[in-house]
This record gives structure tokens, sequence and C-alpha cells, in this order.
């Protein structure tokens, strides 16, 4: 089968939107059920700004692909509906900078959009700001030096590019690429550098697979503009979520 026929047969599988929502209690080593969303949602993106938590977009069964945003207080275990995107996505990728939160690409009327969306708290409200040069999905976004890094995706085939928006020029530029190009990956920021972990690439995929999940990790330095290869990850995985202890 064809990389782009097993590739929308994936995204394309039936799955079940779920509005609950567990948290962790590092104390007593536990889980607990916090309040559900209002609107069950998946291939949405989540992030936190000024102690809350922000469910944005995705997609939901009845509903189709959502523009809707929901904001998480843990002081009163409660949900609340938000100024909502100007345009529905999925597959999406949201980080937050400067008290202001980002929408970044993602999946529109079936096709990879290069938009970006910013949310103002203060005034709750979203406004377009300056798009990516390349239309992504599956991306990942990062904020680094003061600047908000959209790395890899896809669109048409992995994407090793890498862009970086400047909030006070609102402008993109090129940073250099990575050596592999990967979807549906994960970064991090430690110690000034940014990493690029796992995913996956069907352009490398072998006839008798189904995808190639890619085990290989990257990490850029801005001072240079460039990636280097660290040491792998054991486990190959697609997805998978970082976060630094």
């Amino acid at each position: 089968m064809a990389s782009s026929t097993r590739r929308a047969a994936r995204m394309m599988r039936p799955t079940a939107q779920l509005p609950m929502v567990e948290r962790y209690d590092f104390a007593a080593n536990a889980w607990e059920a916090v309040a559900p969303m209002a609107t069950p949602r998946e291939n949405h993106a989540v992030t936190v700004l000024d102690g809350k938590v922000y469910a944005v977009g995705g997609l939901s069964d009845g509903v189709g692909r959502l523009s809707s945003v929901e904001r998480y207080d843990p002081a009163t275990n409660a949900w609340e509906a938000v100024a909502p995107m100007a345009t529905a996505r999925d597959y999406h990728a949201v980080a937050a900078l400067d008290g202001k939160l980002y929408a970044v690409g993602g999946r529109s009327n079936g096709a990879s959009r290069s938009s970006v969306e910013r949310y103002d708290p203060a005034l709750d409200a979203w406004e377009a700001v300056a798009p990516m040069a390349s239309a992504r999905l599956e991306h990942a976004v990062a904020v680094l030096d003061g600047k908000l890094y959209a790395v890899g995706g896809y669109n048409g085939g992995a994407l090793s590019s890498v862009e970086r928006y400047d909030p006070e020029m609102n402008a993109w530029e090129a940073a250099a690429p990575m050596a592999s190009a990967r979807e549906g990956h994960g970064v991090a920021v430690l110690d000034g550098k940014l990493y690029a972990v796992g995913g996956q690439n069907y352009e490398e995929e072998d006839e008798e697979e189904e995808d190639v999940r890619i085990n290989r990790v990257e990490r850029f330095d801005s001072s240079t503009n460039a990636w280097e290869e660290v040491a792998p990850m054991a486990t190959a995985r697609i997805v998978p979520c970082v976060a630094l202890l």
C-alpha cells in the first residue's frame, strides 16, 4: 500500500472522543478524576497559560472539526468556554509565549494549514498573526529564546523544515532543518537547546511495515543555528510525550 494511503488510513481509524480529565497527585502517587470538558475531543492541543489549562480545537463526533476552546481552573475544578478560534482545526500545535497562546497550523477542511492565531486572555480574543511559510500538521512547537519554533510535521510528506516566529516582528523565518524528516514527534527545551524526539516518516517505510517509527533524537542550538544527533531512544515511538524533570 502506498505510504500516503497508509497514512490516510491511520488518520481515519475510528476512535471515541472523551471529555474526561485526570489529575496526578505527586504526594499521594495517585490519579483522580477532575471536572470533564464540556466537549469530548481528540487530536486537540493542550497547554498551560497563567496557571490554567487550555484545550484547543480538535475533532468531536457529531460536531466535526472544532474551533472551540475550553479553559480549566484547578482552583475551582471547573472548565469554562473562552473565545473560539476563527479556524476550526485539529492536528495543530499550541504554545504559550509572552502571556499569550498561539495555535499553529494543523488540518482544516481536509488540508494542511499554515495559518496561526494568537489568543489574548486579557481580551478573551483571538487574532490572526503572520502565517508560516509552509503548511504543516502533526508538527510540534516550542518556545526558545523568546521565539516560537514550529518543527517538522506533514505536508504531502514528512517535513524536516523548521520555522521560527518573532512576536515583535510578527514574522517567521527559516531555521536550520533537521537531519531527519519527521511527523508526530515530541519537542522540549532543556538548558537553552531544543530537542526533537521520535515521530515517524512514512517515506522511509518498509513495504512489509505499516509505518516507520523513529527512535532518533536531534538537538538544536540557536547560537549556531544547527542540529546535531544525540543518543537515540531504545524504543522508536510515534507521538511521544516529552517532559522535563
